[in-house]
């Protein structure tokens, strides 16, 4: 989905890629762009990484790299505007089509597009890139594939001739699925997956035979071509030839004008009166011979490469941990930066088992939780407390009158109202927990919690990331076992890999988790993240929350055309999520980043969600020496 371009997100030294042999015209060394990783891609299949295998990783190797779209949001003020289509889509209109109503719109293409095997990008391809997933069904593929494609909305795509297409809807679309979503969605070459999509449909499970298939000799239409994987150490990437946005300007005047143009190409598109001062010009490369993503496993060997000149950034949506940036802070040669986040790190339990499905369960465990004891005196202010499911860092949708479980309240304040929570529900305990509120003091900690049923409850696995993956996950989750303890709440605190993590919520198959998100500028997650459809396996929501009232407002939501209605929509869709607590939303962190200084240059460095937001820049970039 547009918004989730997402997002899902011990000492290891690459012996093997110190040097890999590699020369550029007239026989001199390649000018090669490093970045250190701190995880395998799961898969290059895109449709396996858009669909069960959304994660960060796979979306920095894969996807923003070799794909395009008809509109894309151009940094670092995220203006929409045309990618592989020429000018905006003709308004959507209704339209009778063999005594059918439908509602259309039509886009006309860019003629100097190309797949990386020199063939040109072309009208059947963006009609196969829809049509193909509505016929395996783009619920059961599962991910971001149904906020891209919405097989509710989206009847079909139909060539109108070699450069345009139309869309015919079966109702007039919202912001997020039409500007935000549909429009996103990317390009897929029709010669090379047609034959193999063709083959899927034929087998006894189509999604999965496709999501197996090895992607080996894809085309590529973006701007790099994967060379080469090897698996634990490093993924390659050379520049498409074809790349037909090279040499694309992006010109944003300081009145808020933003000017695209191509004068090789003669493309030329504006919104606003594009006059006074530039605020910032931004060409597309890319300008580097090769890309490579090194797999250091944790920030321990990312930063150590860094300082050792082996990589040039260090890509990662959490940012860098605090002892860290002081580290860089101090050394020669790197430069740190801020930006503010749009994502949140949160606590999920499986809502399908018993008794994690009773609310004021998770609203007990949301009480007790001490979010700014954790940031401030834990972690020293390298984290901040986060509430809701839109990050303050997206303002203009973030609303700050949600719910906050716990806010200010002392510990025996917590526990006391944890108690009365837990009771409500039909709780009790063969040992109630006891406080002194005057003198805020735990005087007896809870034992034996009895459940609504009348059965005593069993210690279930809470998983967490480990120390090296992410300390203030790990942090945390100490924490909020520990709390959960004192009252009787039977836990186990288990730091568990990424993958592992990842691969247990999806087939549903855990008790409660801590996880973490990248999020797009249009806060559609909400939806996918919530809605009861996407409850199965696979799906986006791995907590399995059912809420007919919130499935109603969130359908709703999606199909909202007015932005002012769409952002009250929006508040009220945060605040039933802050009531029900499908995720108790923990914390986030101000993106700190570190690049070599030395060795490369940017157009620019402040952007919300920071350089990583774009997957490190890897076609503006450019290499000093």
């Amino acid at each position: 989905m547009g918004a989730m371009k997402n997002l899902r997100f011990g000492l290891a030294v690459l012996l093997f890629v110190v040097v890999i042999a590699s020369t550029g015209v007239m026989g001199q060394a390649a000018r090669v762009y490093e970045i250190a990783i701190f995880e395998d891609p799961t898969t290059l299949n895109i449709w396996a990484s858009l669909g069960p295998d959304a994660t960060v990783w796979n979306a920095y190797v894969g996807d923003r790299q070799s794909y395009v779209t008809l509109y894309d949001n151009a940094e670092p003020d995220f203006v929409l505007c045309p990618s592989a289509a020429l000018g905006m889509p003709t308004p959507i209109k209704e339209e009778k089509i063999d005594g059918k109503t439908f509602y259309t719109s039509n886009v006309r293409m860019r003629r100097d597009l190309k797949w990386s095997d020199g063939k040109p990008l072309t009208a059947d391809d963006v009609v196969f890139s829809y049509m193909a997933p509505l016929a395996l069904d783009p619920n059961k593929l599962g991910g971001n594939w149904p906020g891209l494609i919405d097989p509710n909305i989206l009847a079909r795509v139909e060539k109108i001739d070699d450069y345009s297409v139309k869309f015919l809807l079966t109702e007039p679309p919202g912001l997020a699925q039409w500007q935000y979503g549909m429009l996103q969605a990317y390009i897929l070459p029709k010669a090379y997956w047609s034959p193999i999509v063709d083959k899927a449909l034929k087998a006894a499970d189509p999604v999965k035979e496709l999501l197996a298939h090895d992607p080996v000799g894809q085309p590529a239409a973006g701007a790099w071509v994967i060379e080469r994987w090897e698996k634990g150490a490093f993924v390659t990437h050379t520049p498409n030839k074809y790349y037909g946005l090279k040499g694309d300007t992006n010109t944003f005047y300081a009145n808020g004008a933003f000017v695209l143009e191509n004068k090789k190409t003669g493309v030329k598109w504006s919104t606003g009166d594009a006059k006074g001062d530039i605020k910032l010009q931004v060409v597309e490369g890319p300008y580097v011979d090769q890309l490579r993503f090194r797999i250091l496993q944790n920030q321990n060997a990312a930063v150590l490469s860094l300082m050792k000149g082996e990589v040039d950034f260090i890509l990662n949506s959490l940012g860098l941990q605090r002892g860290f940036q002081e580290q860089l802070k101090k050394a020669p040669n790197i430069a740190t930066i801020e930006n503010s986040v749009n994502g949140f790190r949160y606590m999920g339990f499986n809502l399908a088992r018993y008794p994690f499905g009773i609310k004021e369960f998770r609203q007990a465990v949301a009480t007790l939780i001490d979010r700014e004891y954790i940031t401030l005196r834990v972690l020293q202010g390298v984290a901040f407390a986060q509430y809701s499911v839109v990050p303050p860092g997206n303002a203009y949708w973030f609303n700050s009158d949600v719910k906050m479980w716990g806010k200010d309240m002392t510990r025996s304040q917590r526990i006391a109202e944890a108690v009365k929570l837990l009771k409500s529900a039909g709780f009790s305990w063969e040992v109630e927990p006891q406080v002194d509120l005057g003198k805020d003091k735990v005087l007896k900690r809870g034992k034996g919690l009895i459940m609504p049923d009348g059965k005593k409850m069993p210690s279930f696995e809470f998983m967490v990331m480990t120390a090296g993956y992410d300390p203030l996950r790990y942090t945390f989750g100490l924490n909020i076992g520990t709390w959960m303890q004192e009252i009787g709440i039977p836990c186990e605190v288990v730091p568990t890999d990424f993958n592992v993590v990842l691969t247990r919520t999806d087939e549903r198959d855990y008790d409660a988790f801590l996880l973490g998100w990248s999020l797009g500028l249009y806060p559609d997650h909400m939806h996918w993240f919530f809605h009861s459809s996407q409850a199965p396996a696979g799906g986006f929501n791995a907590t399995q929350y059912v809420n007919p009232e919130f499935d109603k407002l969130s359908e709703s939501f999606l199909a909202e055309p007015d932005l002012v209605r769409a952002r009250e929509k929006a508040f009220r869709l945060q605040e039933m999520l802050a009531e029900d607590l499908p995720y108790i939303v923990l914390f986030d962190t101000p993106l700190i980043e570190a690049y070599r200084s030395d060795r490369v240059e940017y157009p620019f460095t402040k952007s919300l969600s920071g350089l990583q937001y774009n997957g490190g820049m890897t076609t503006t970039v450019k290499l000093k020496n």
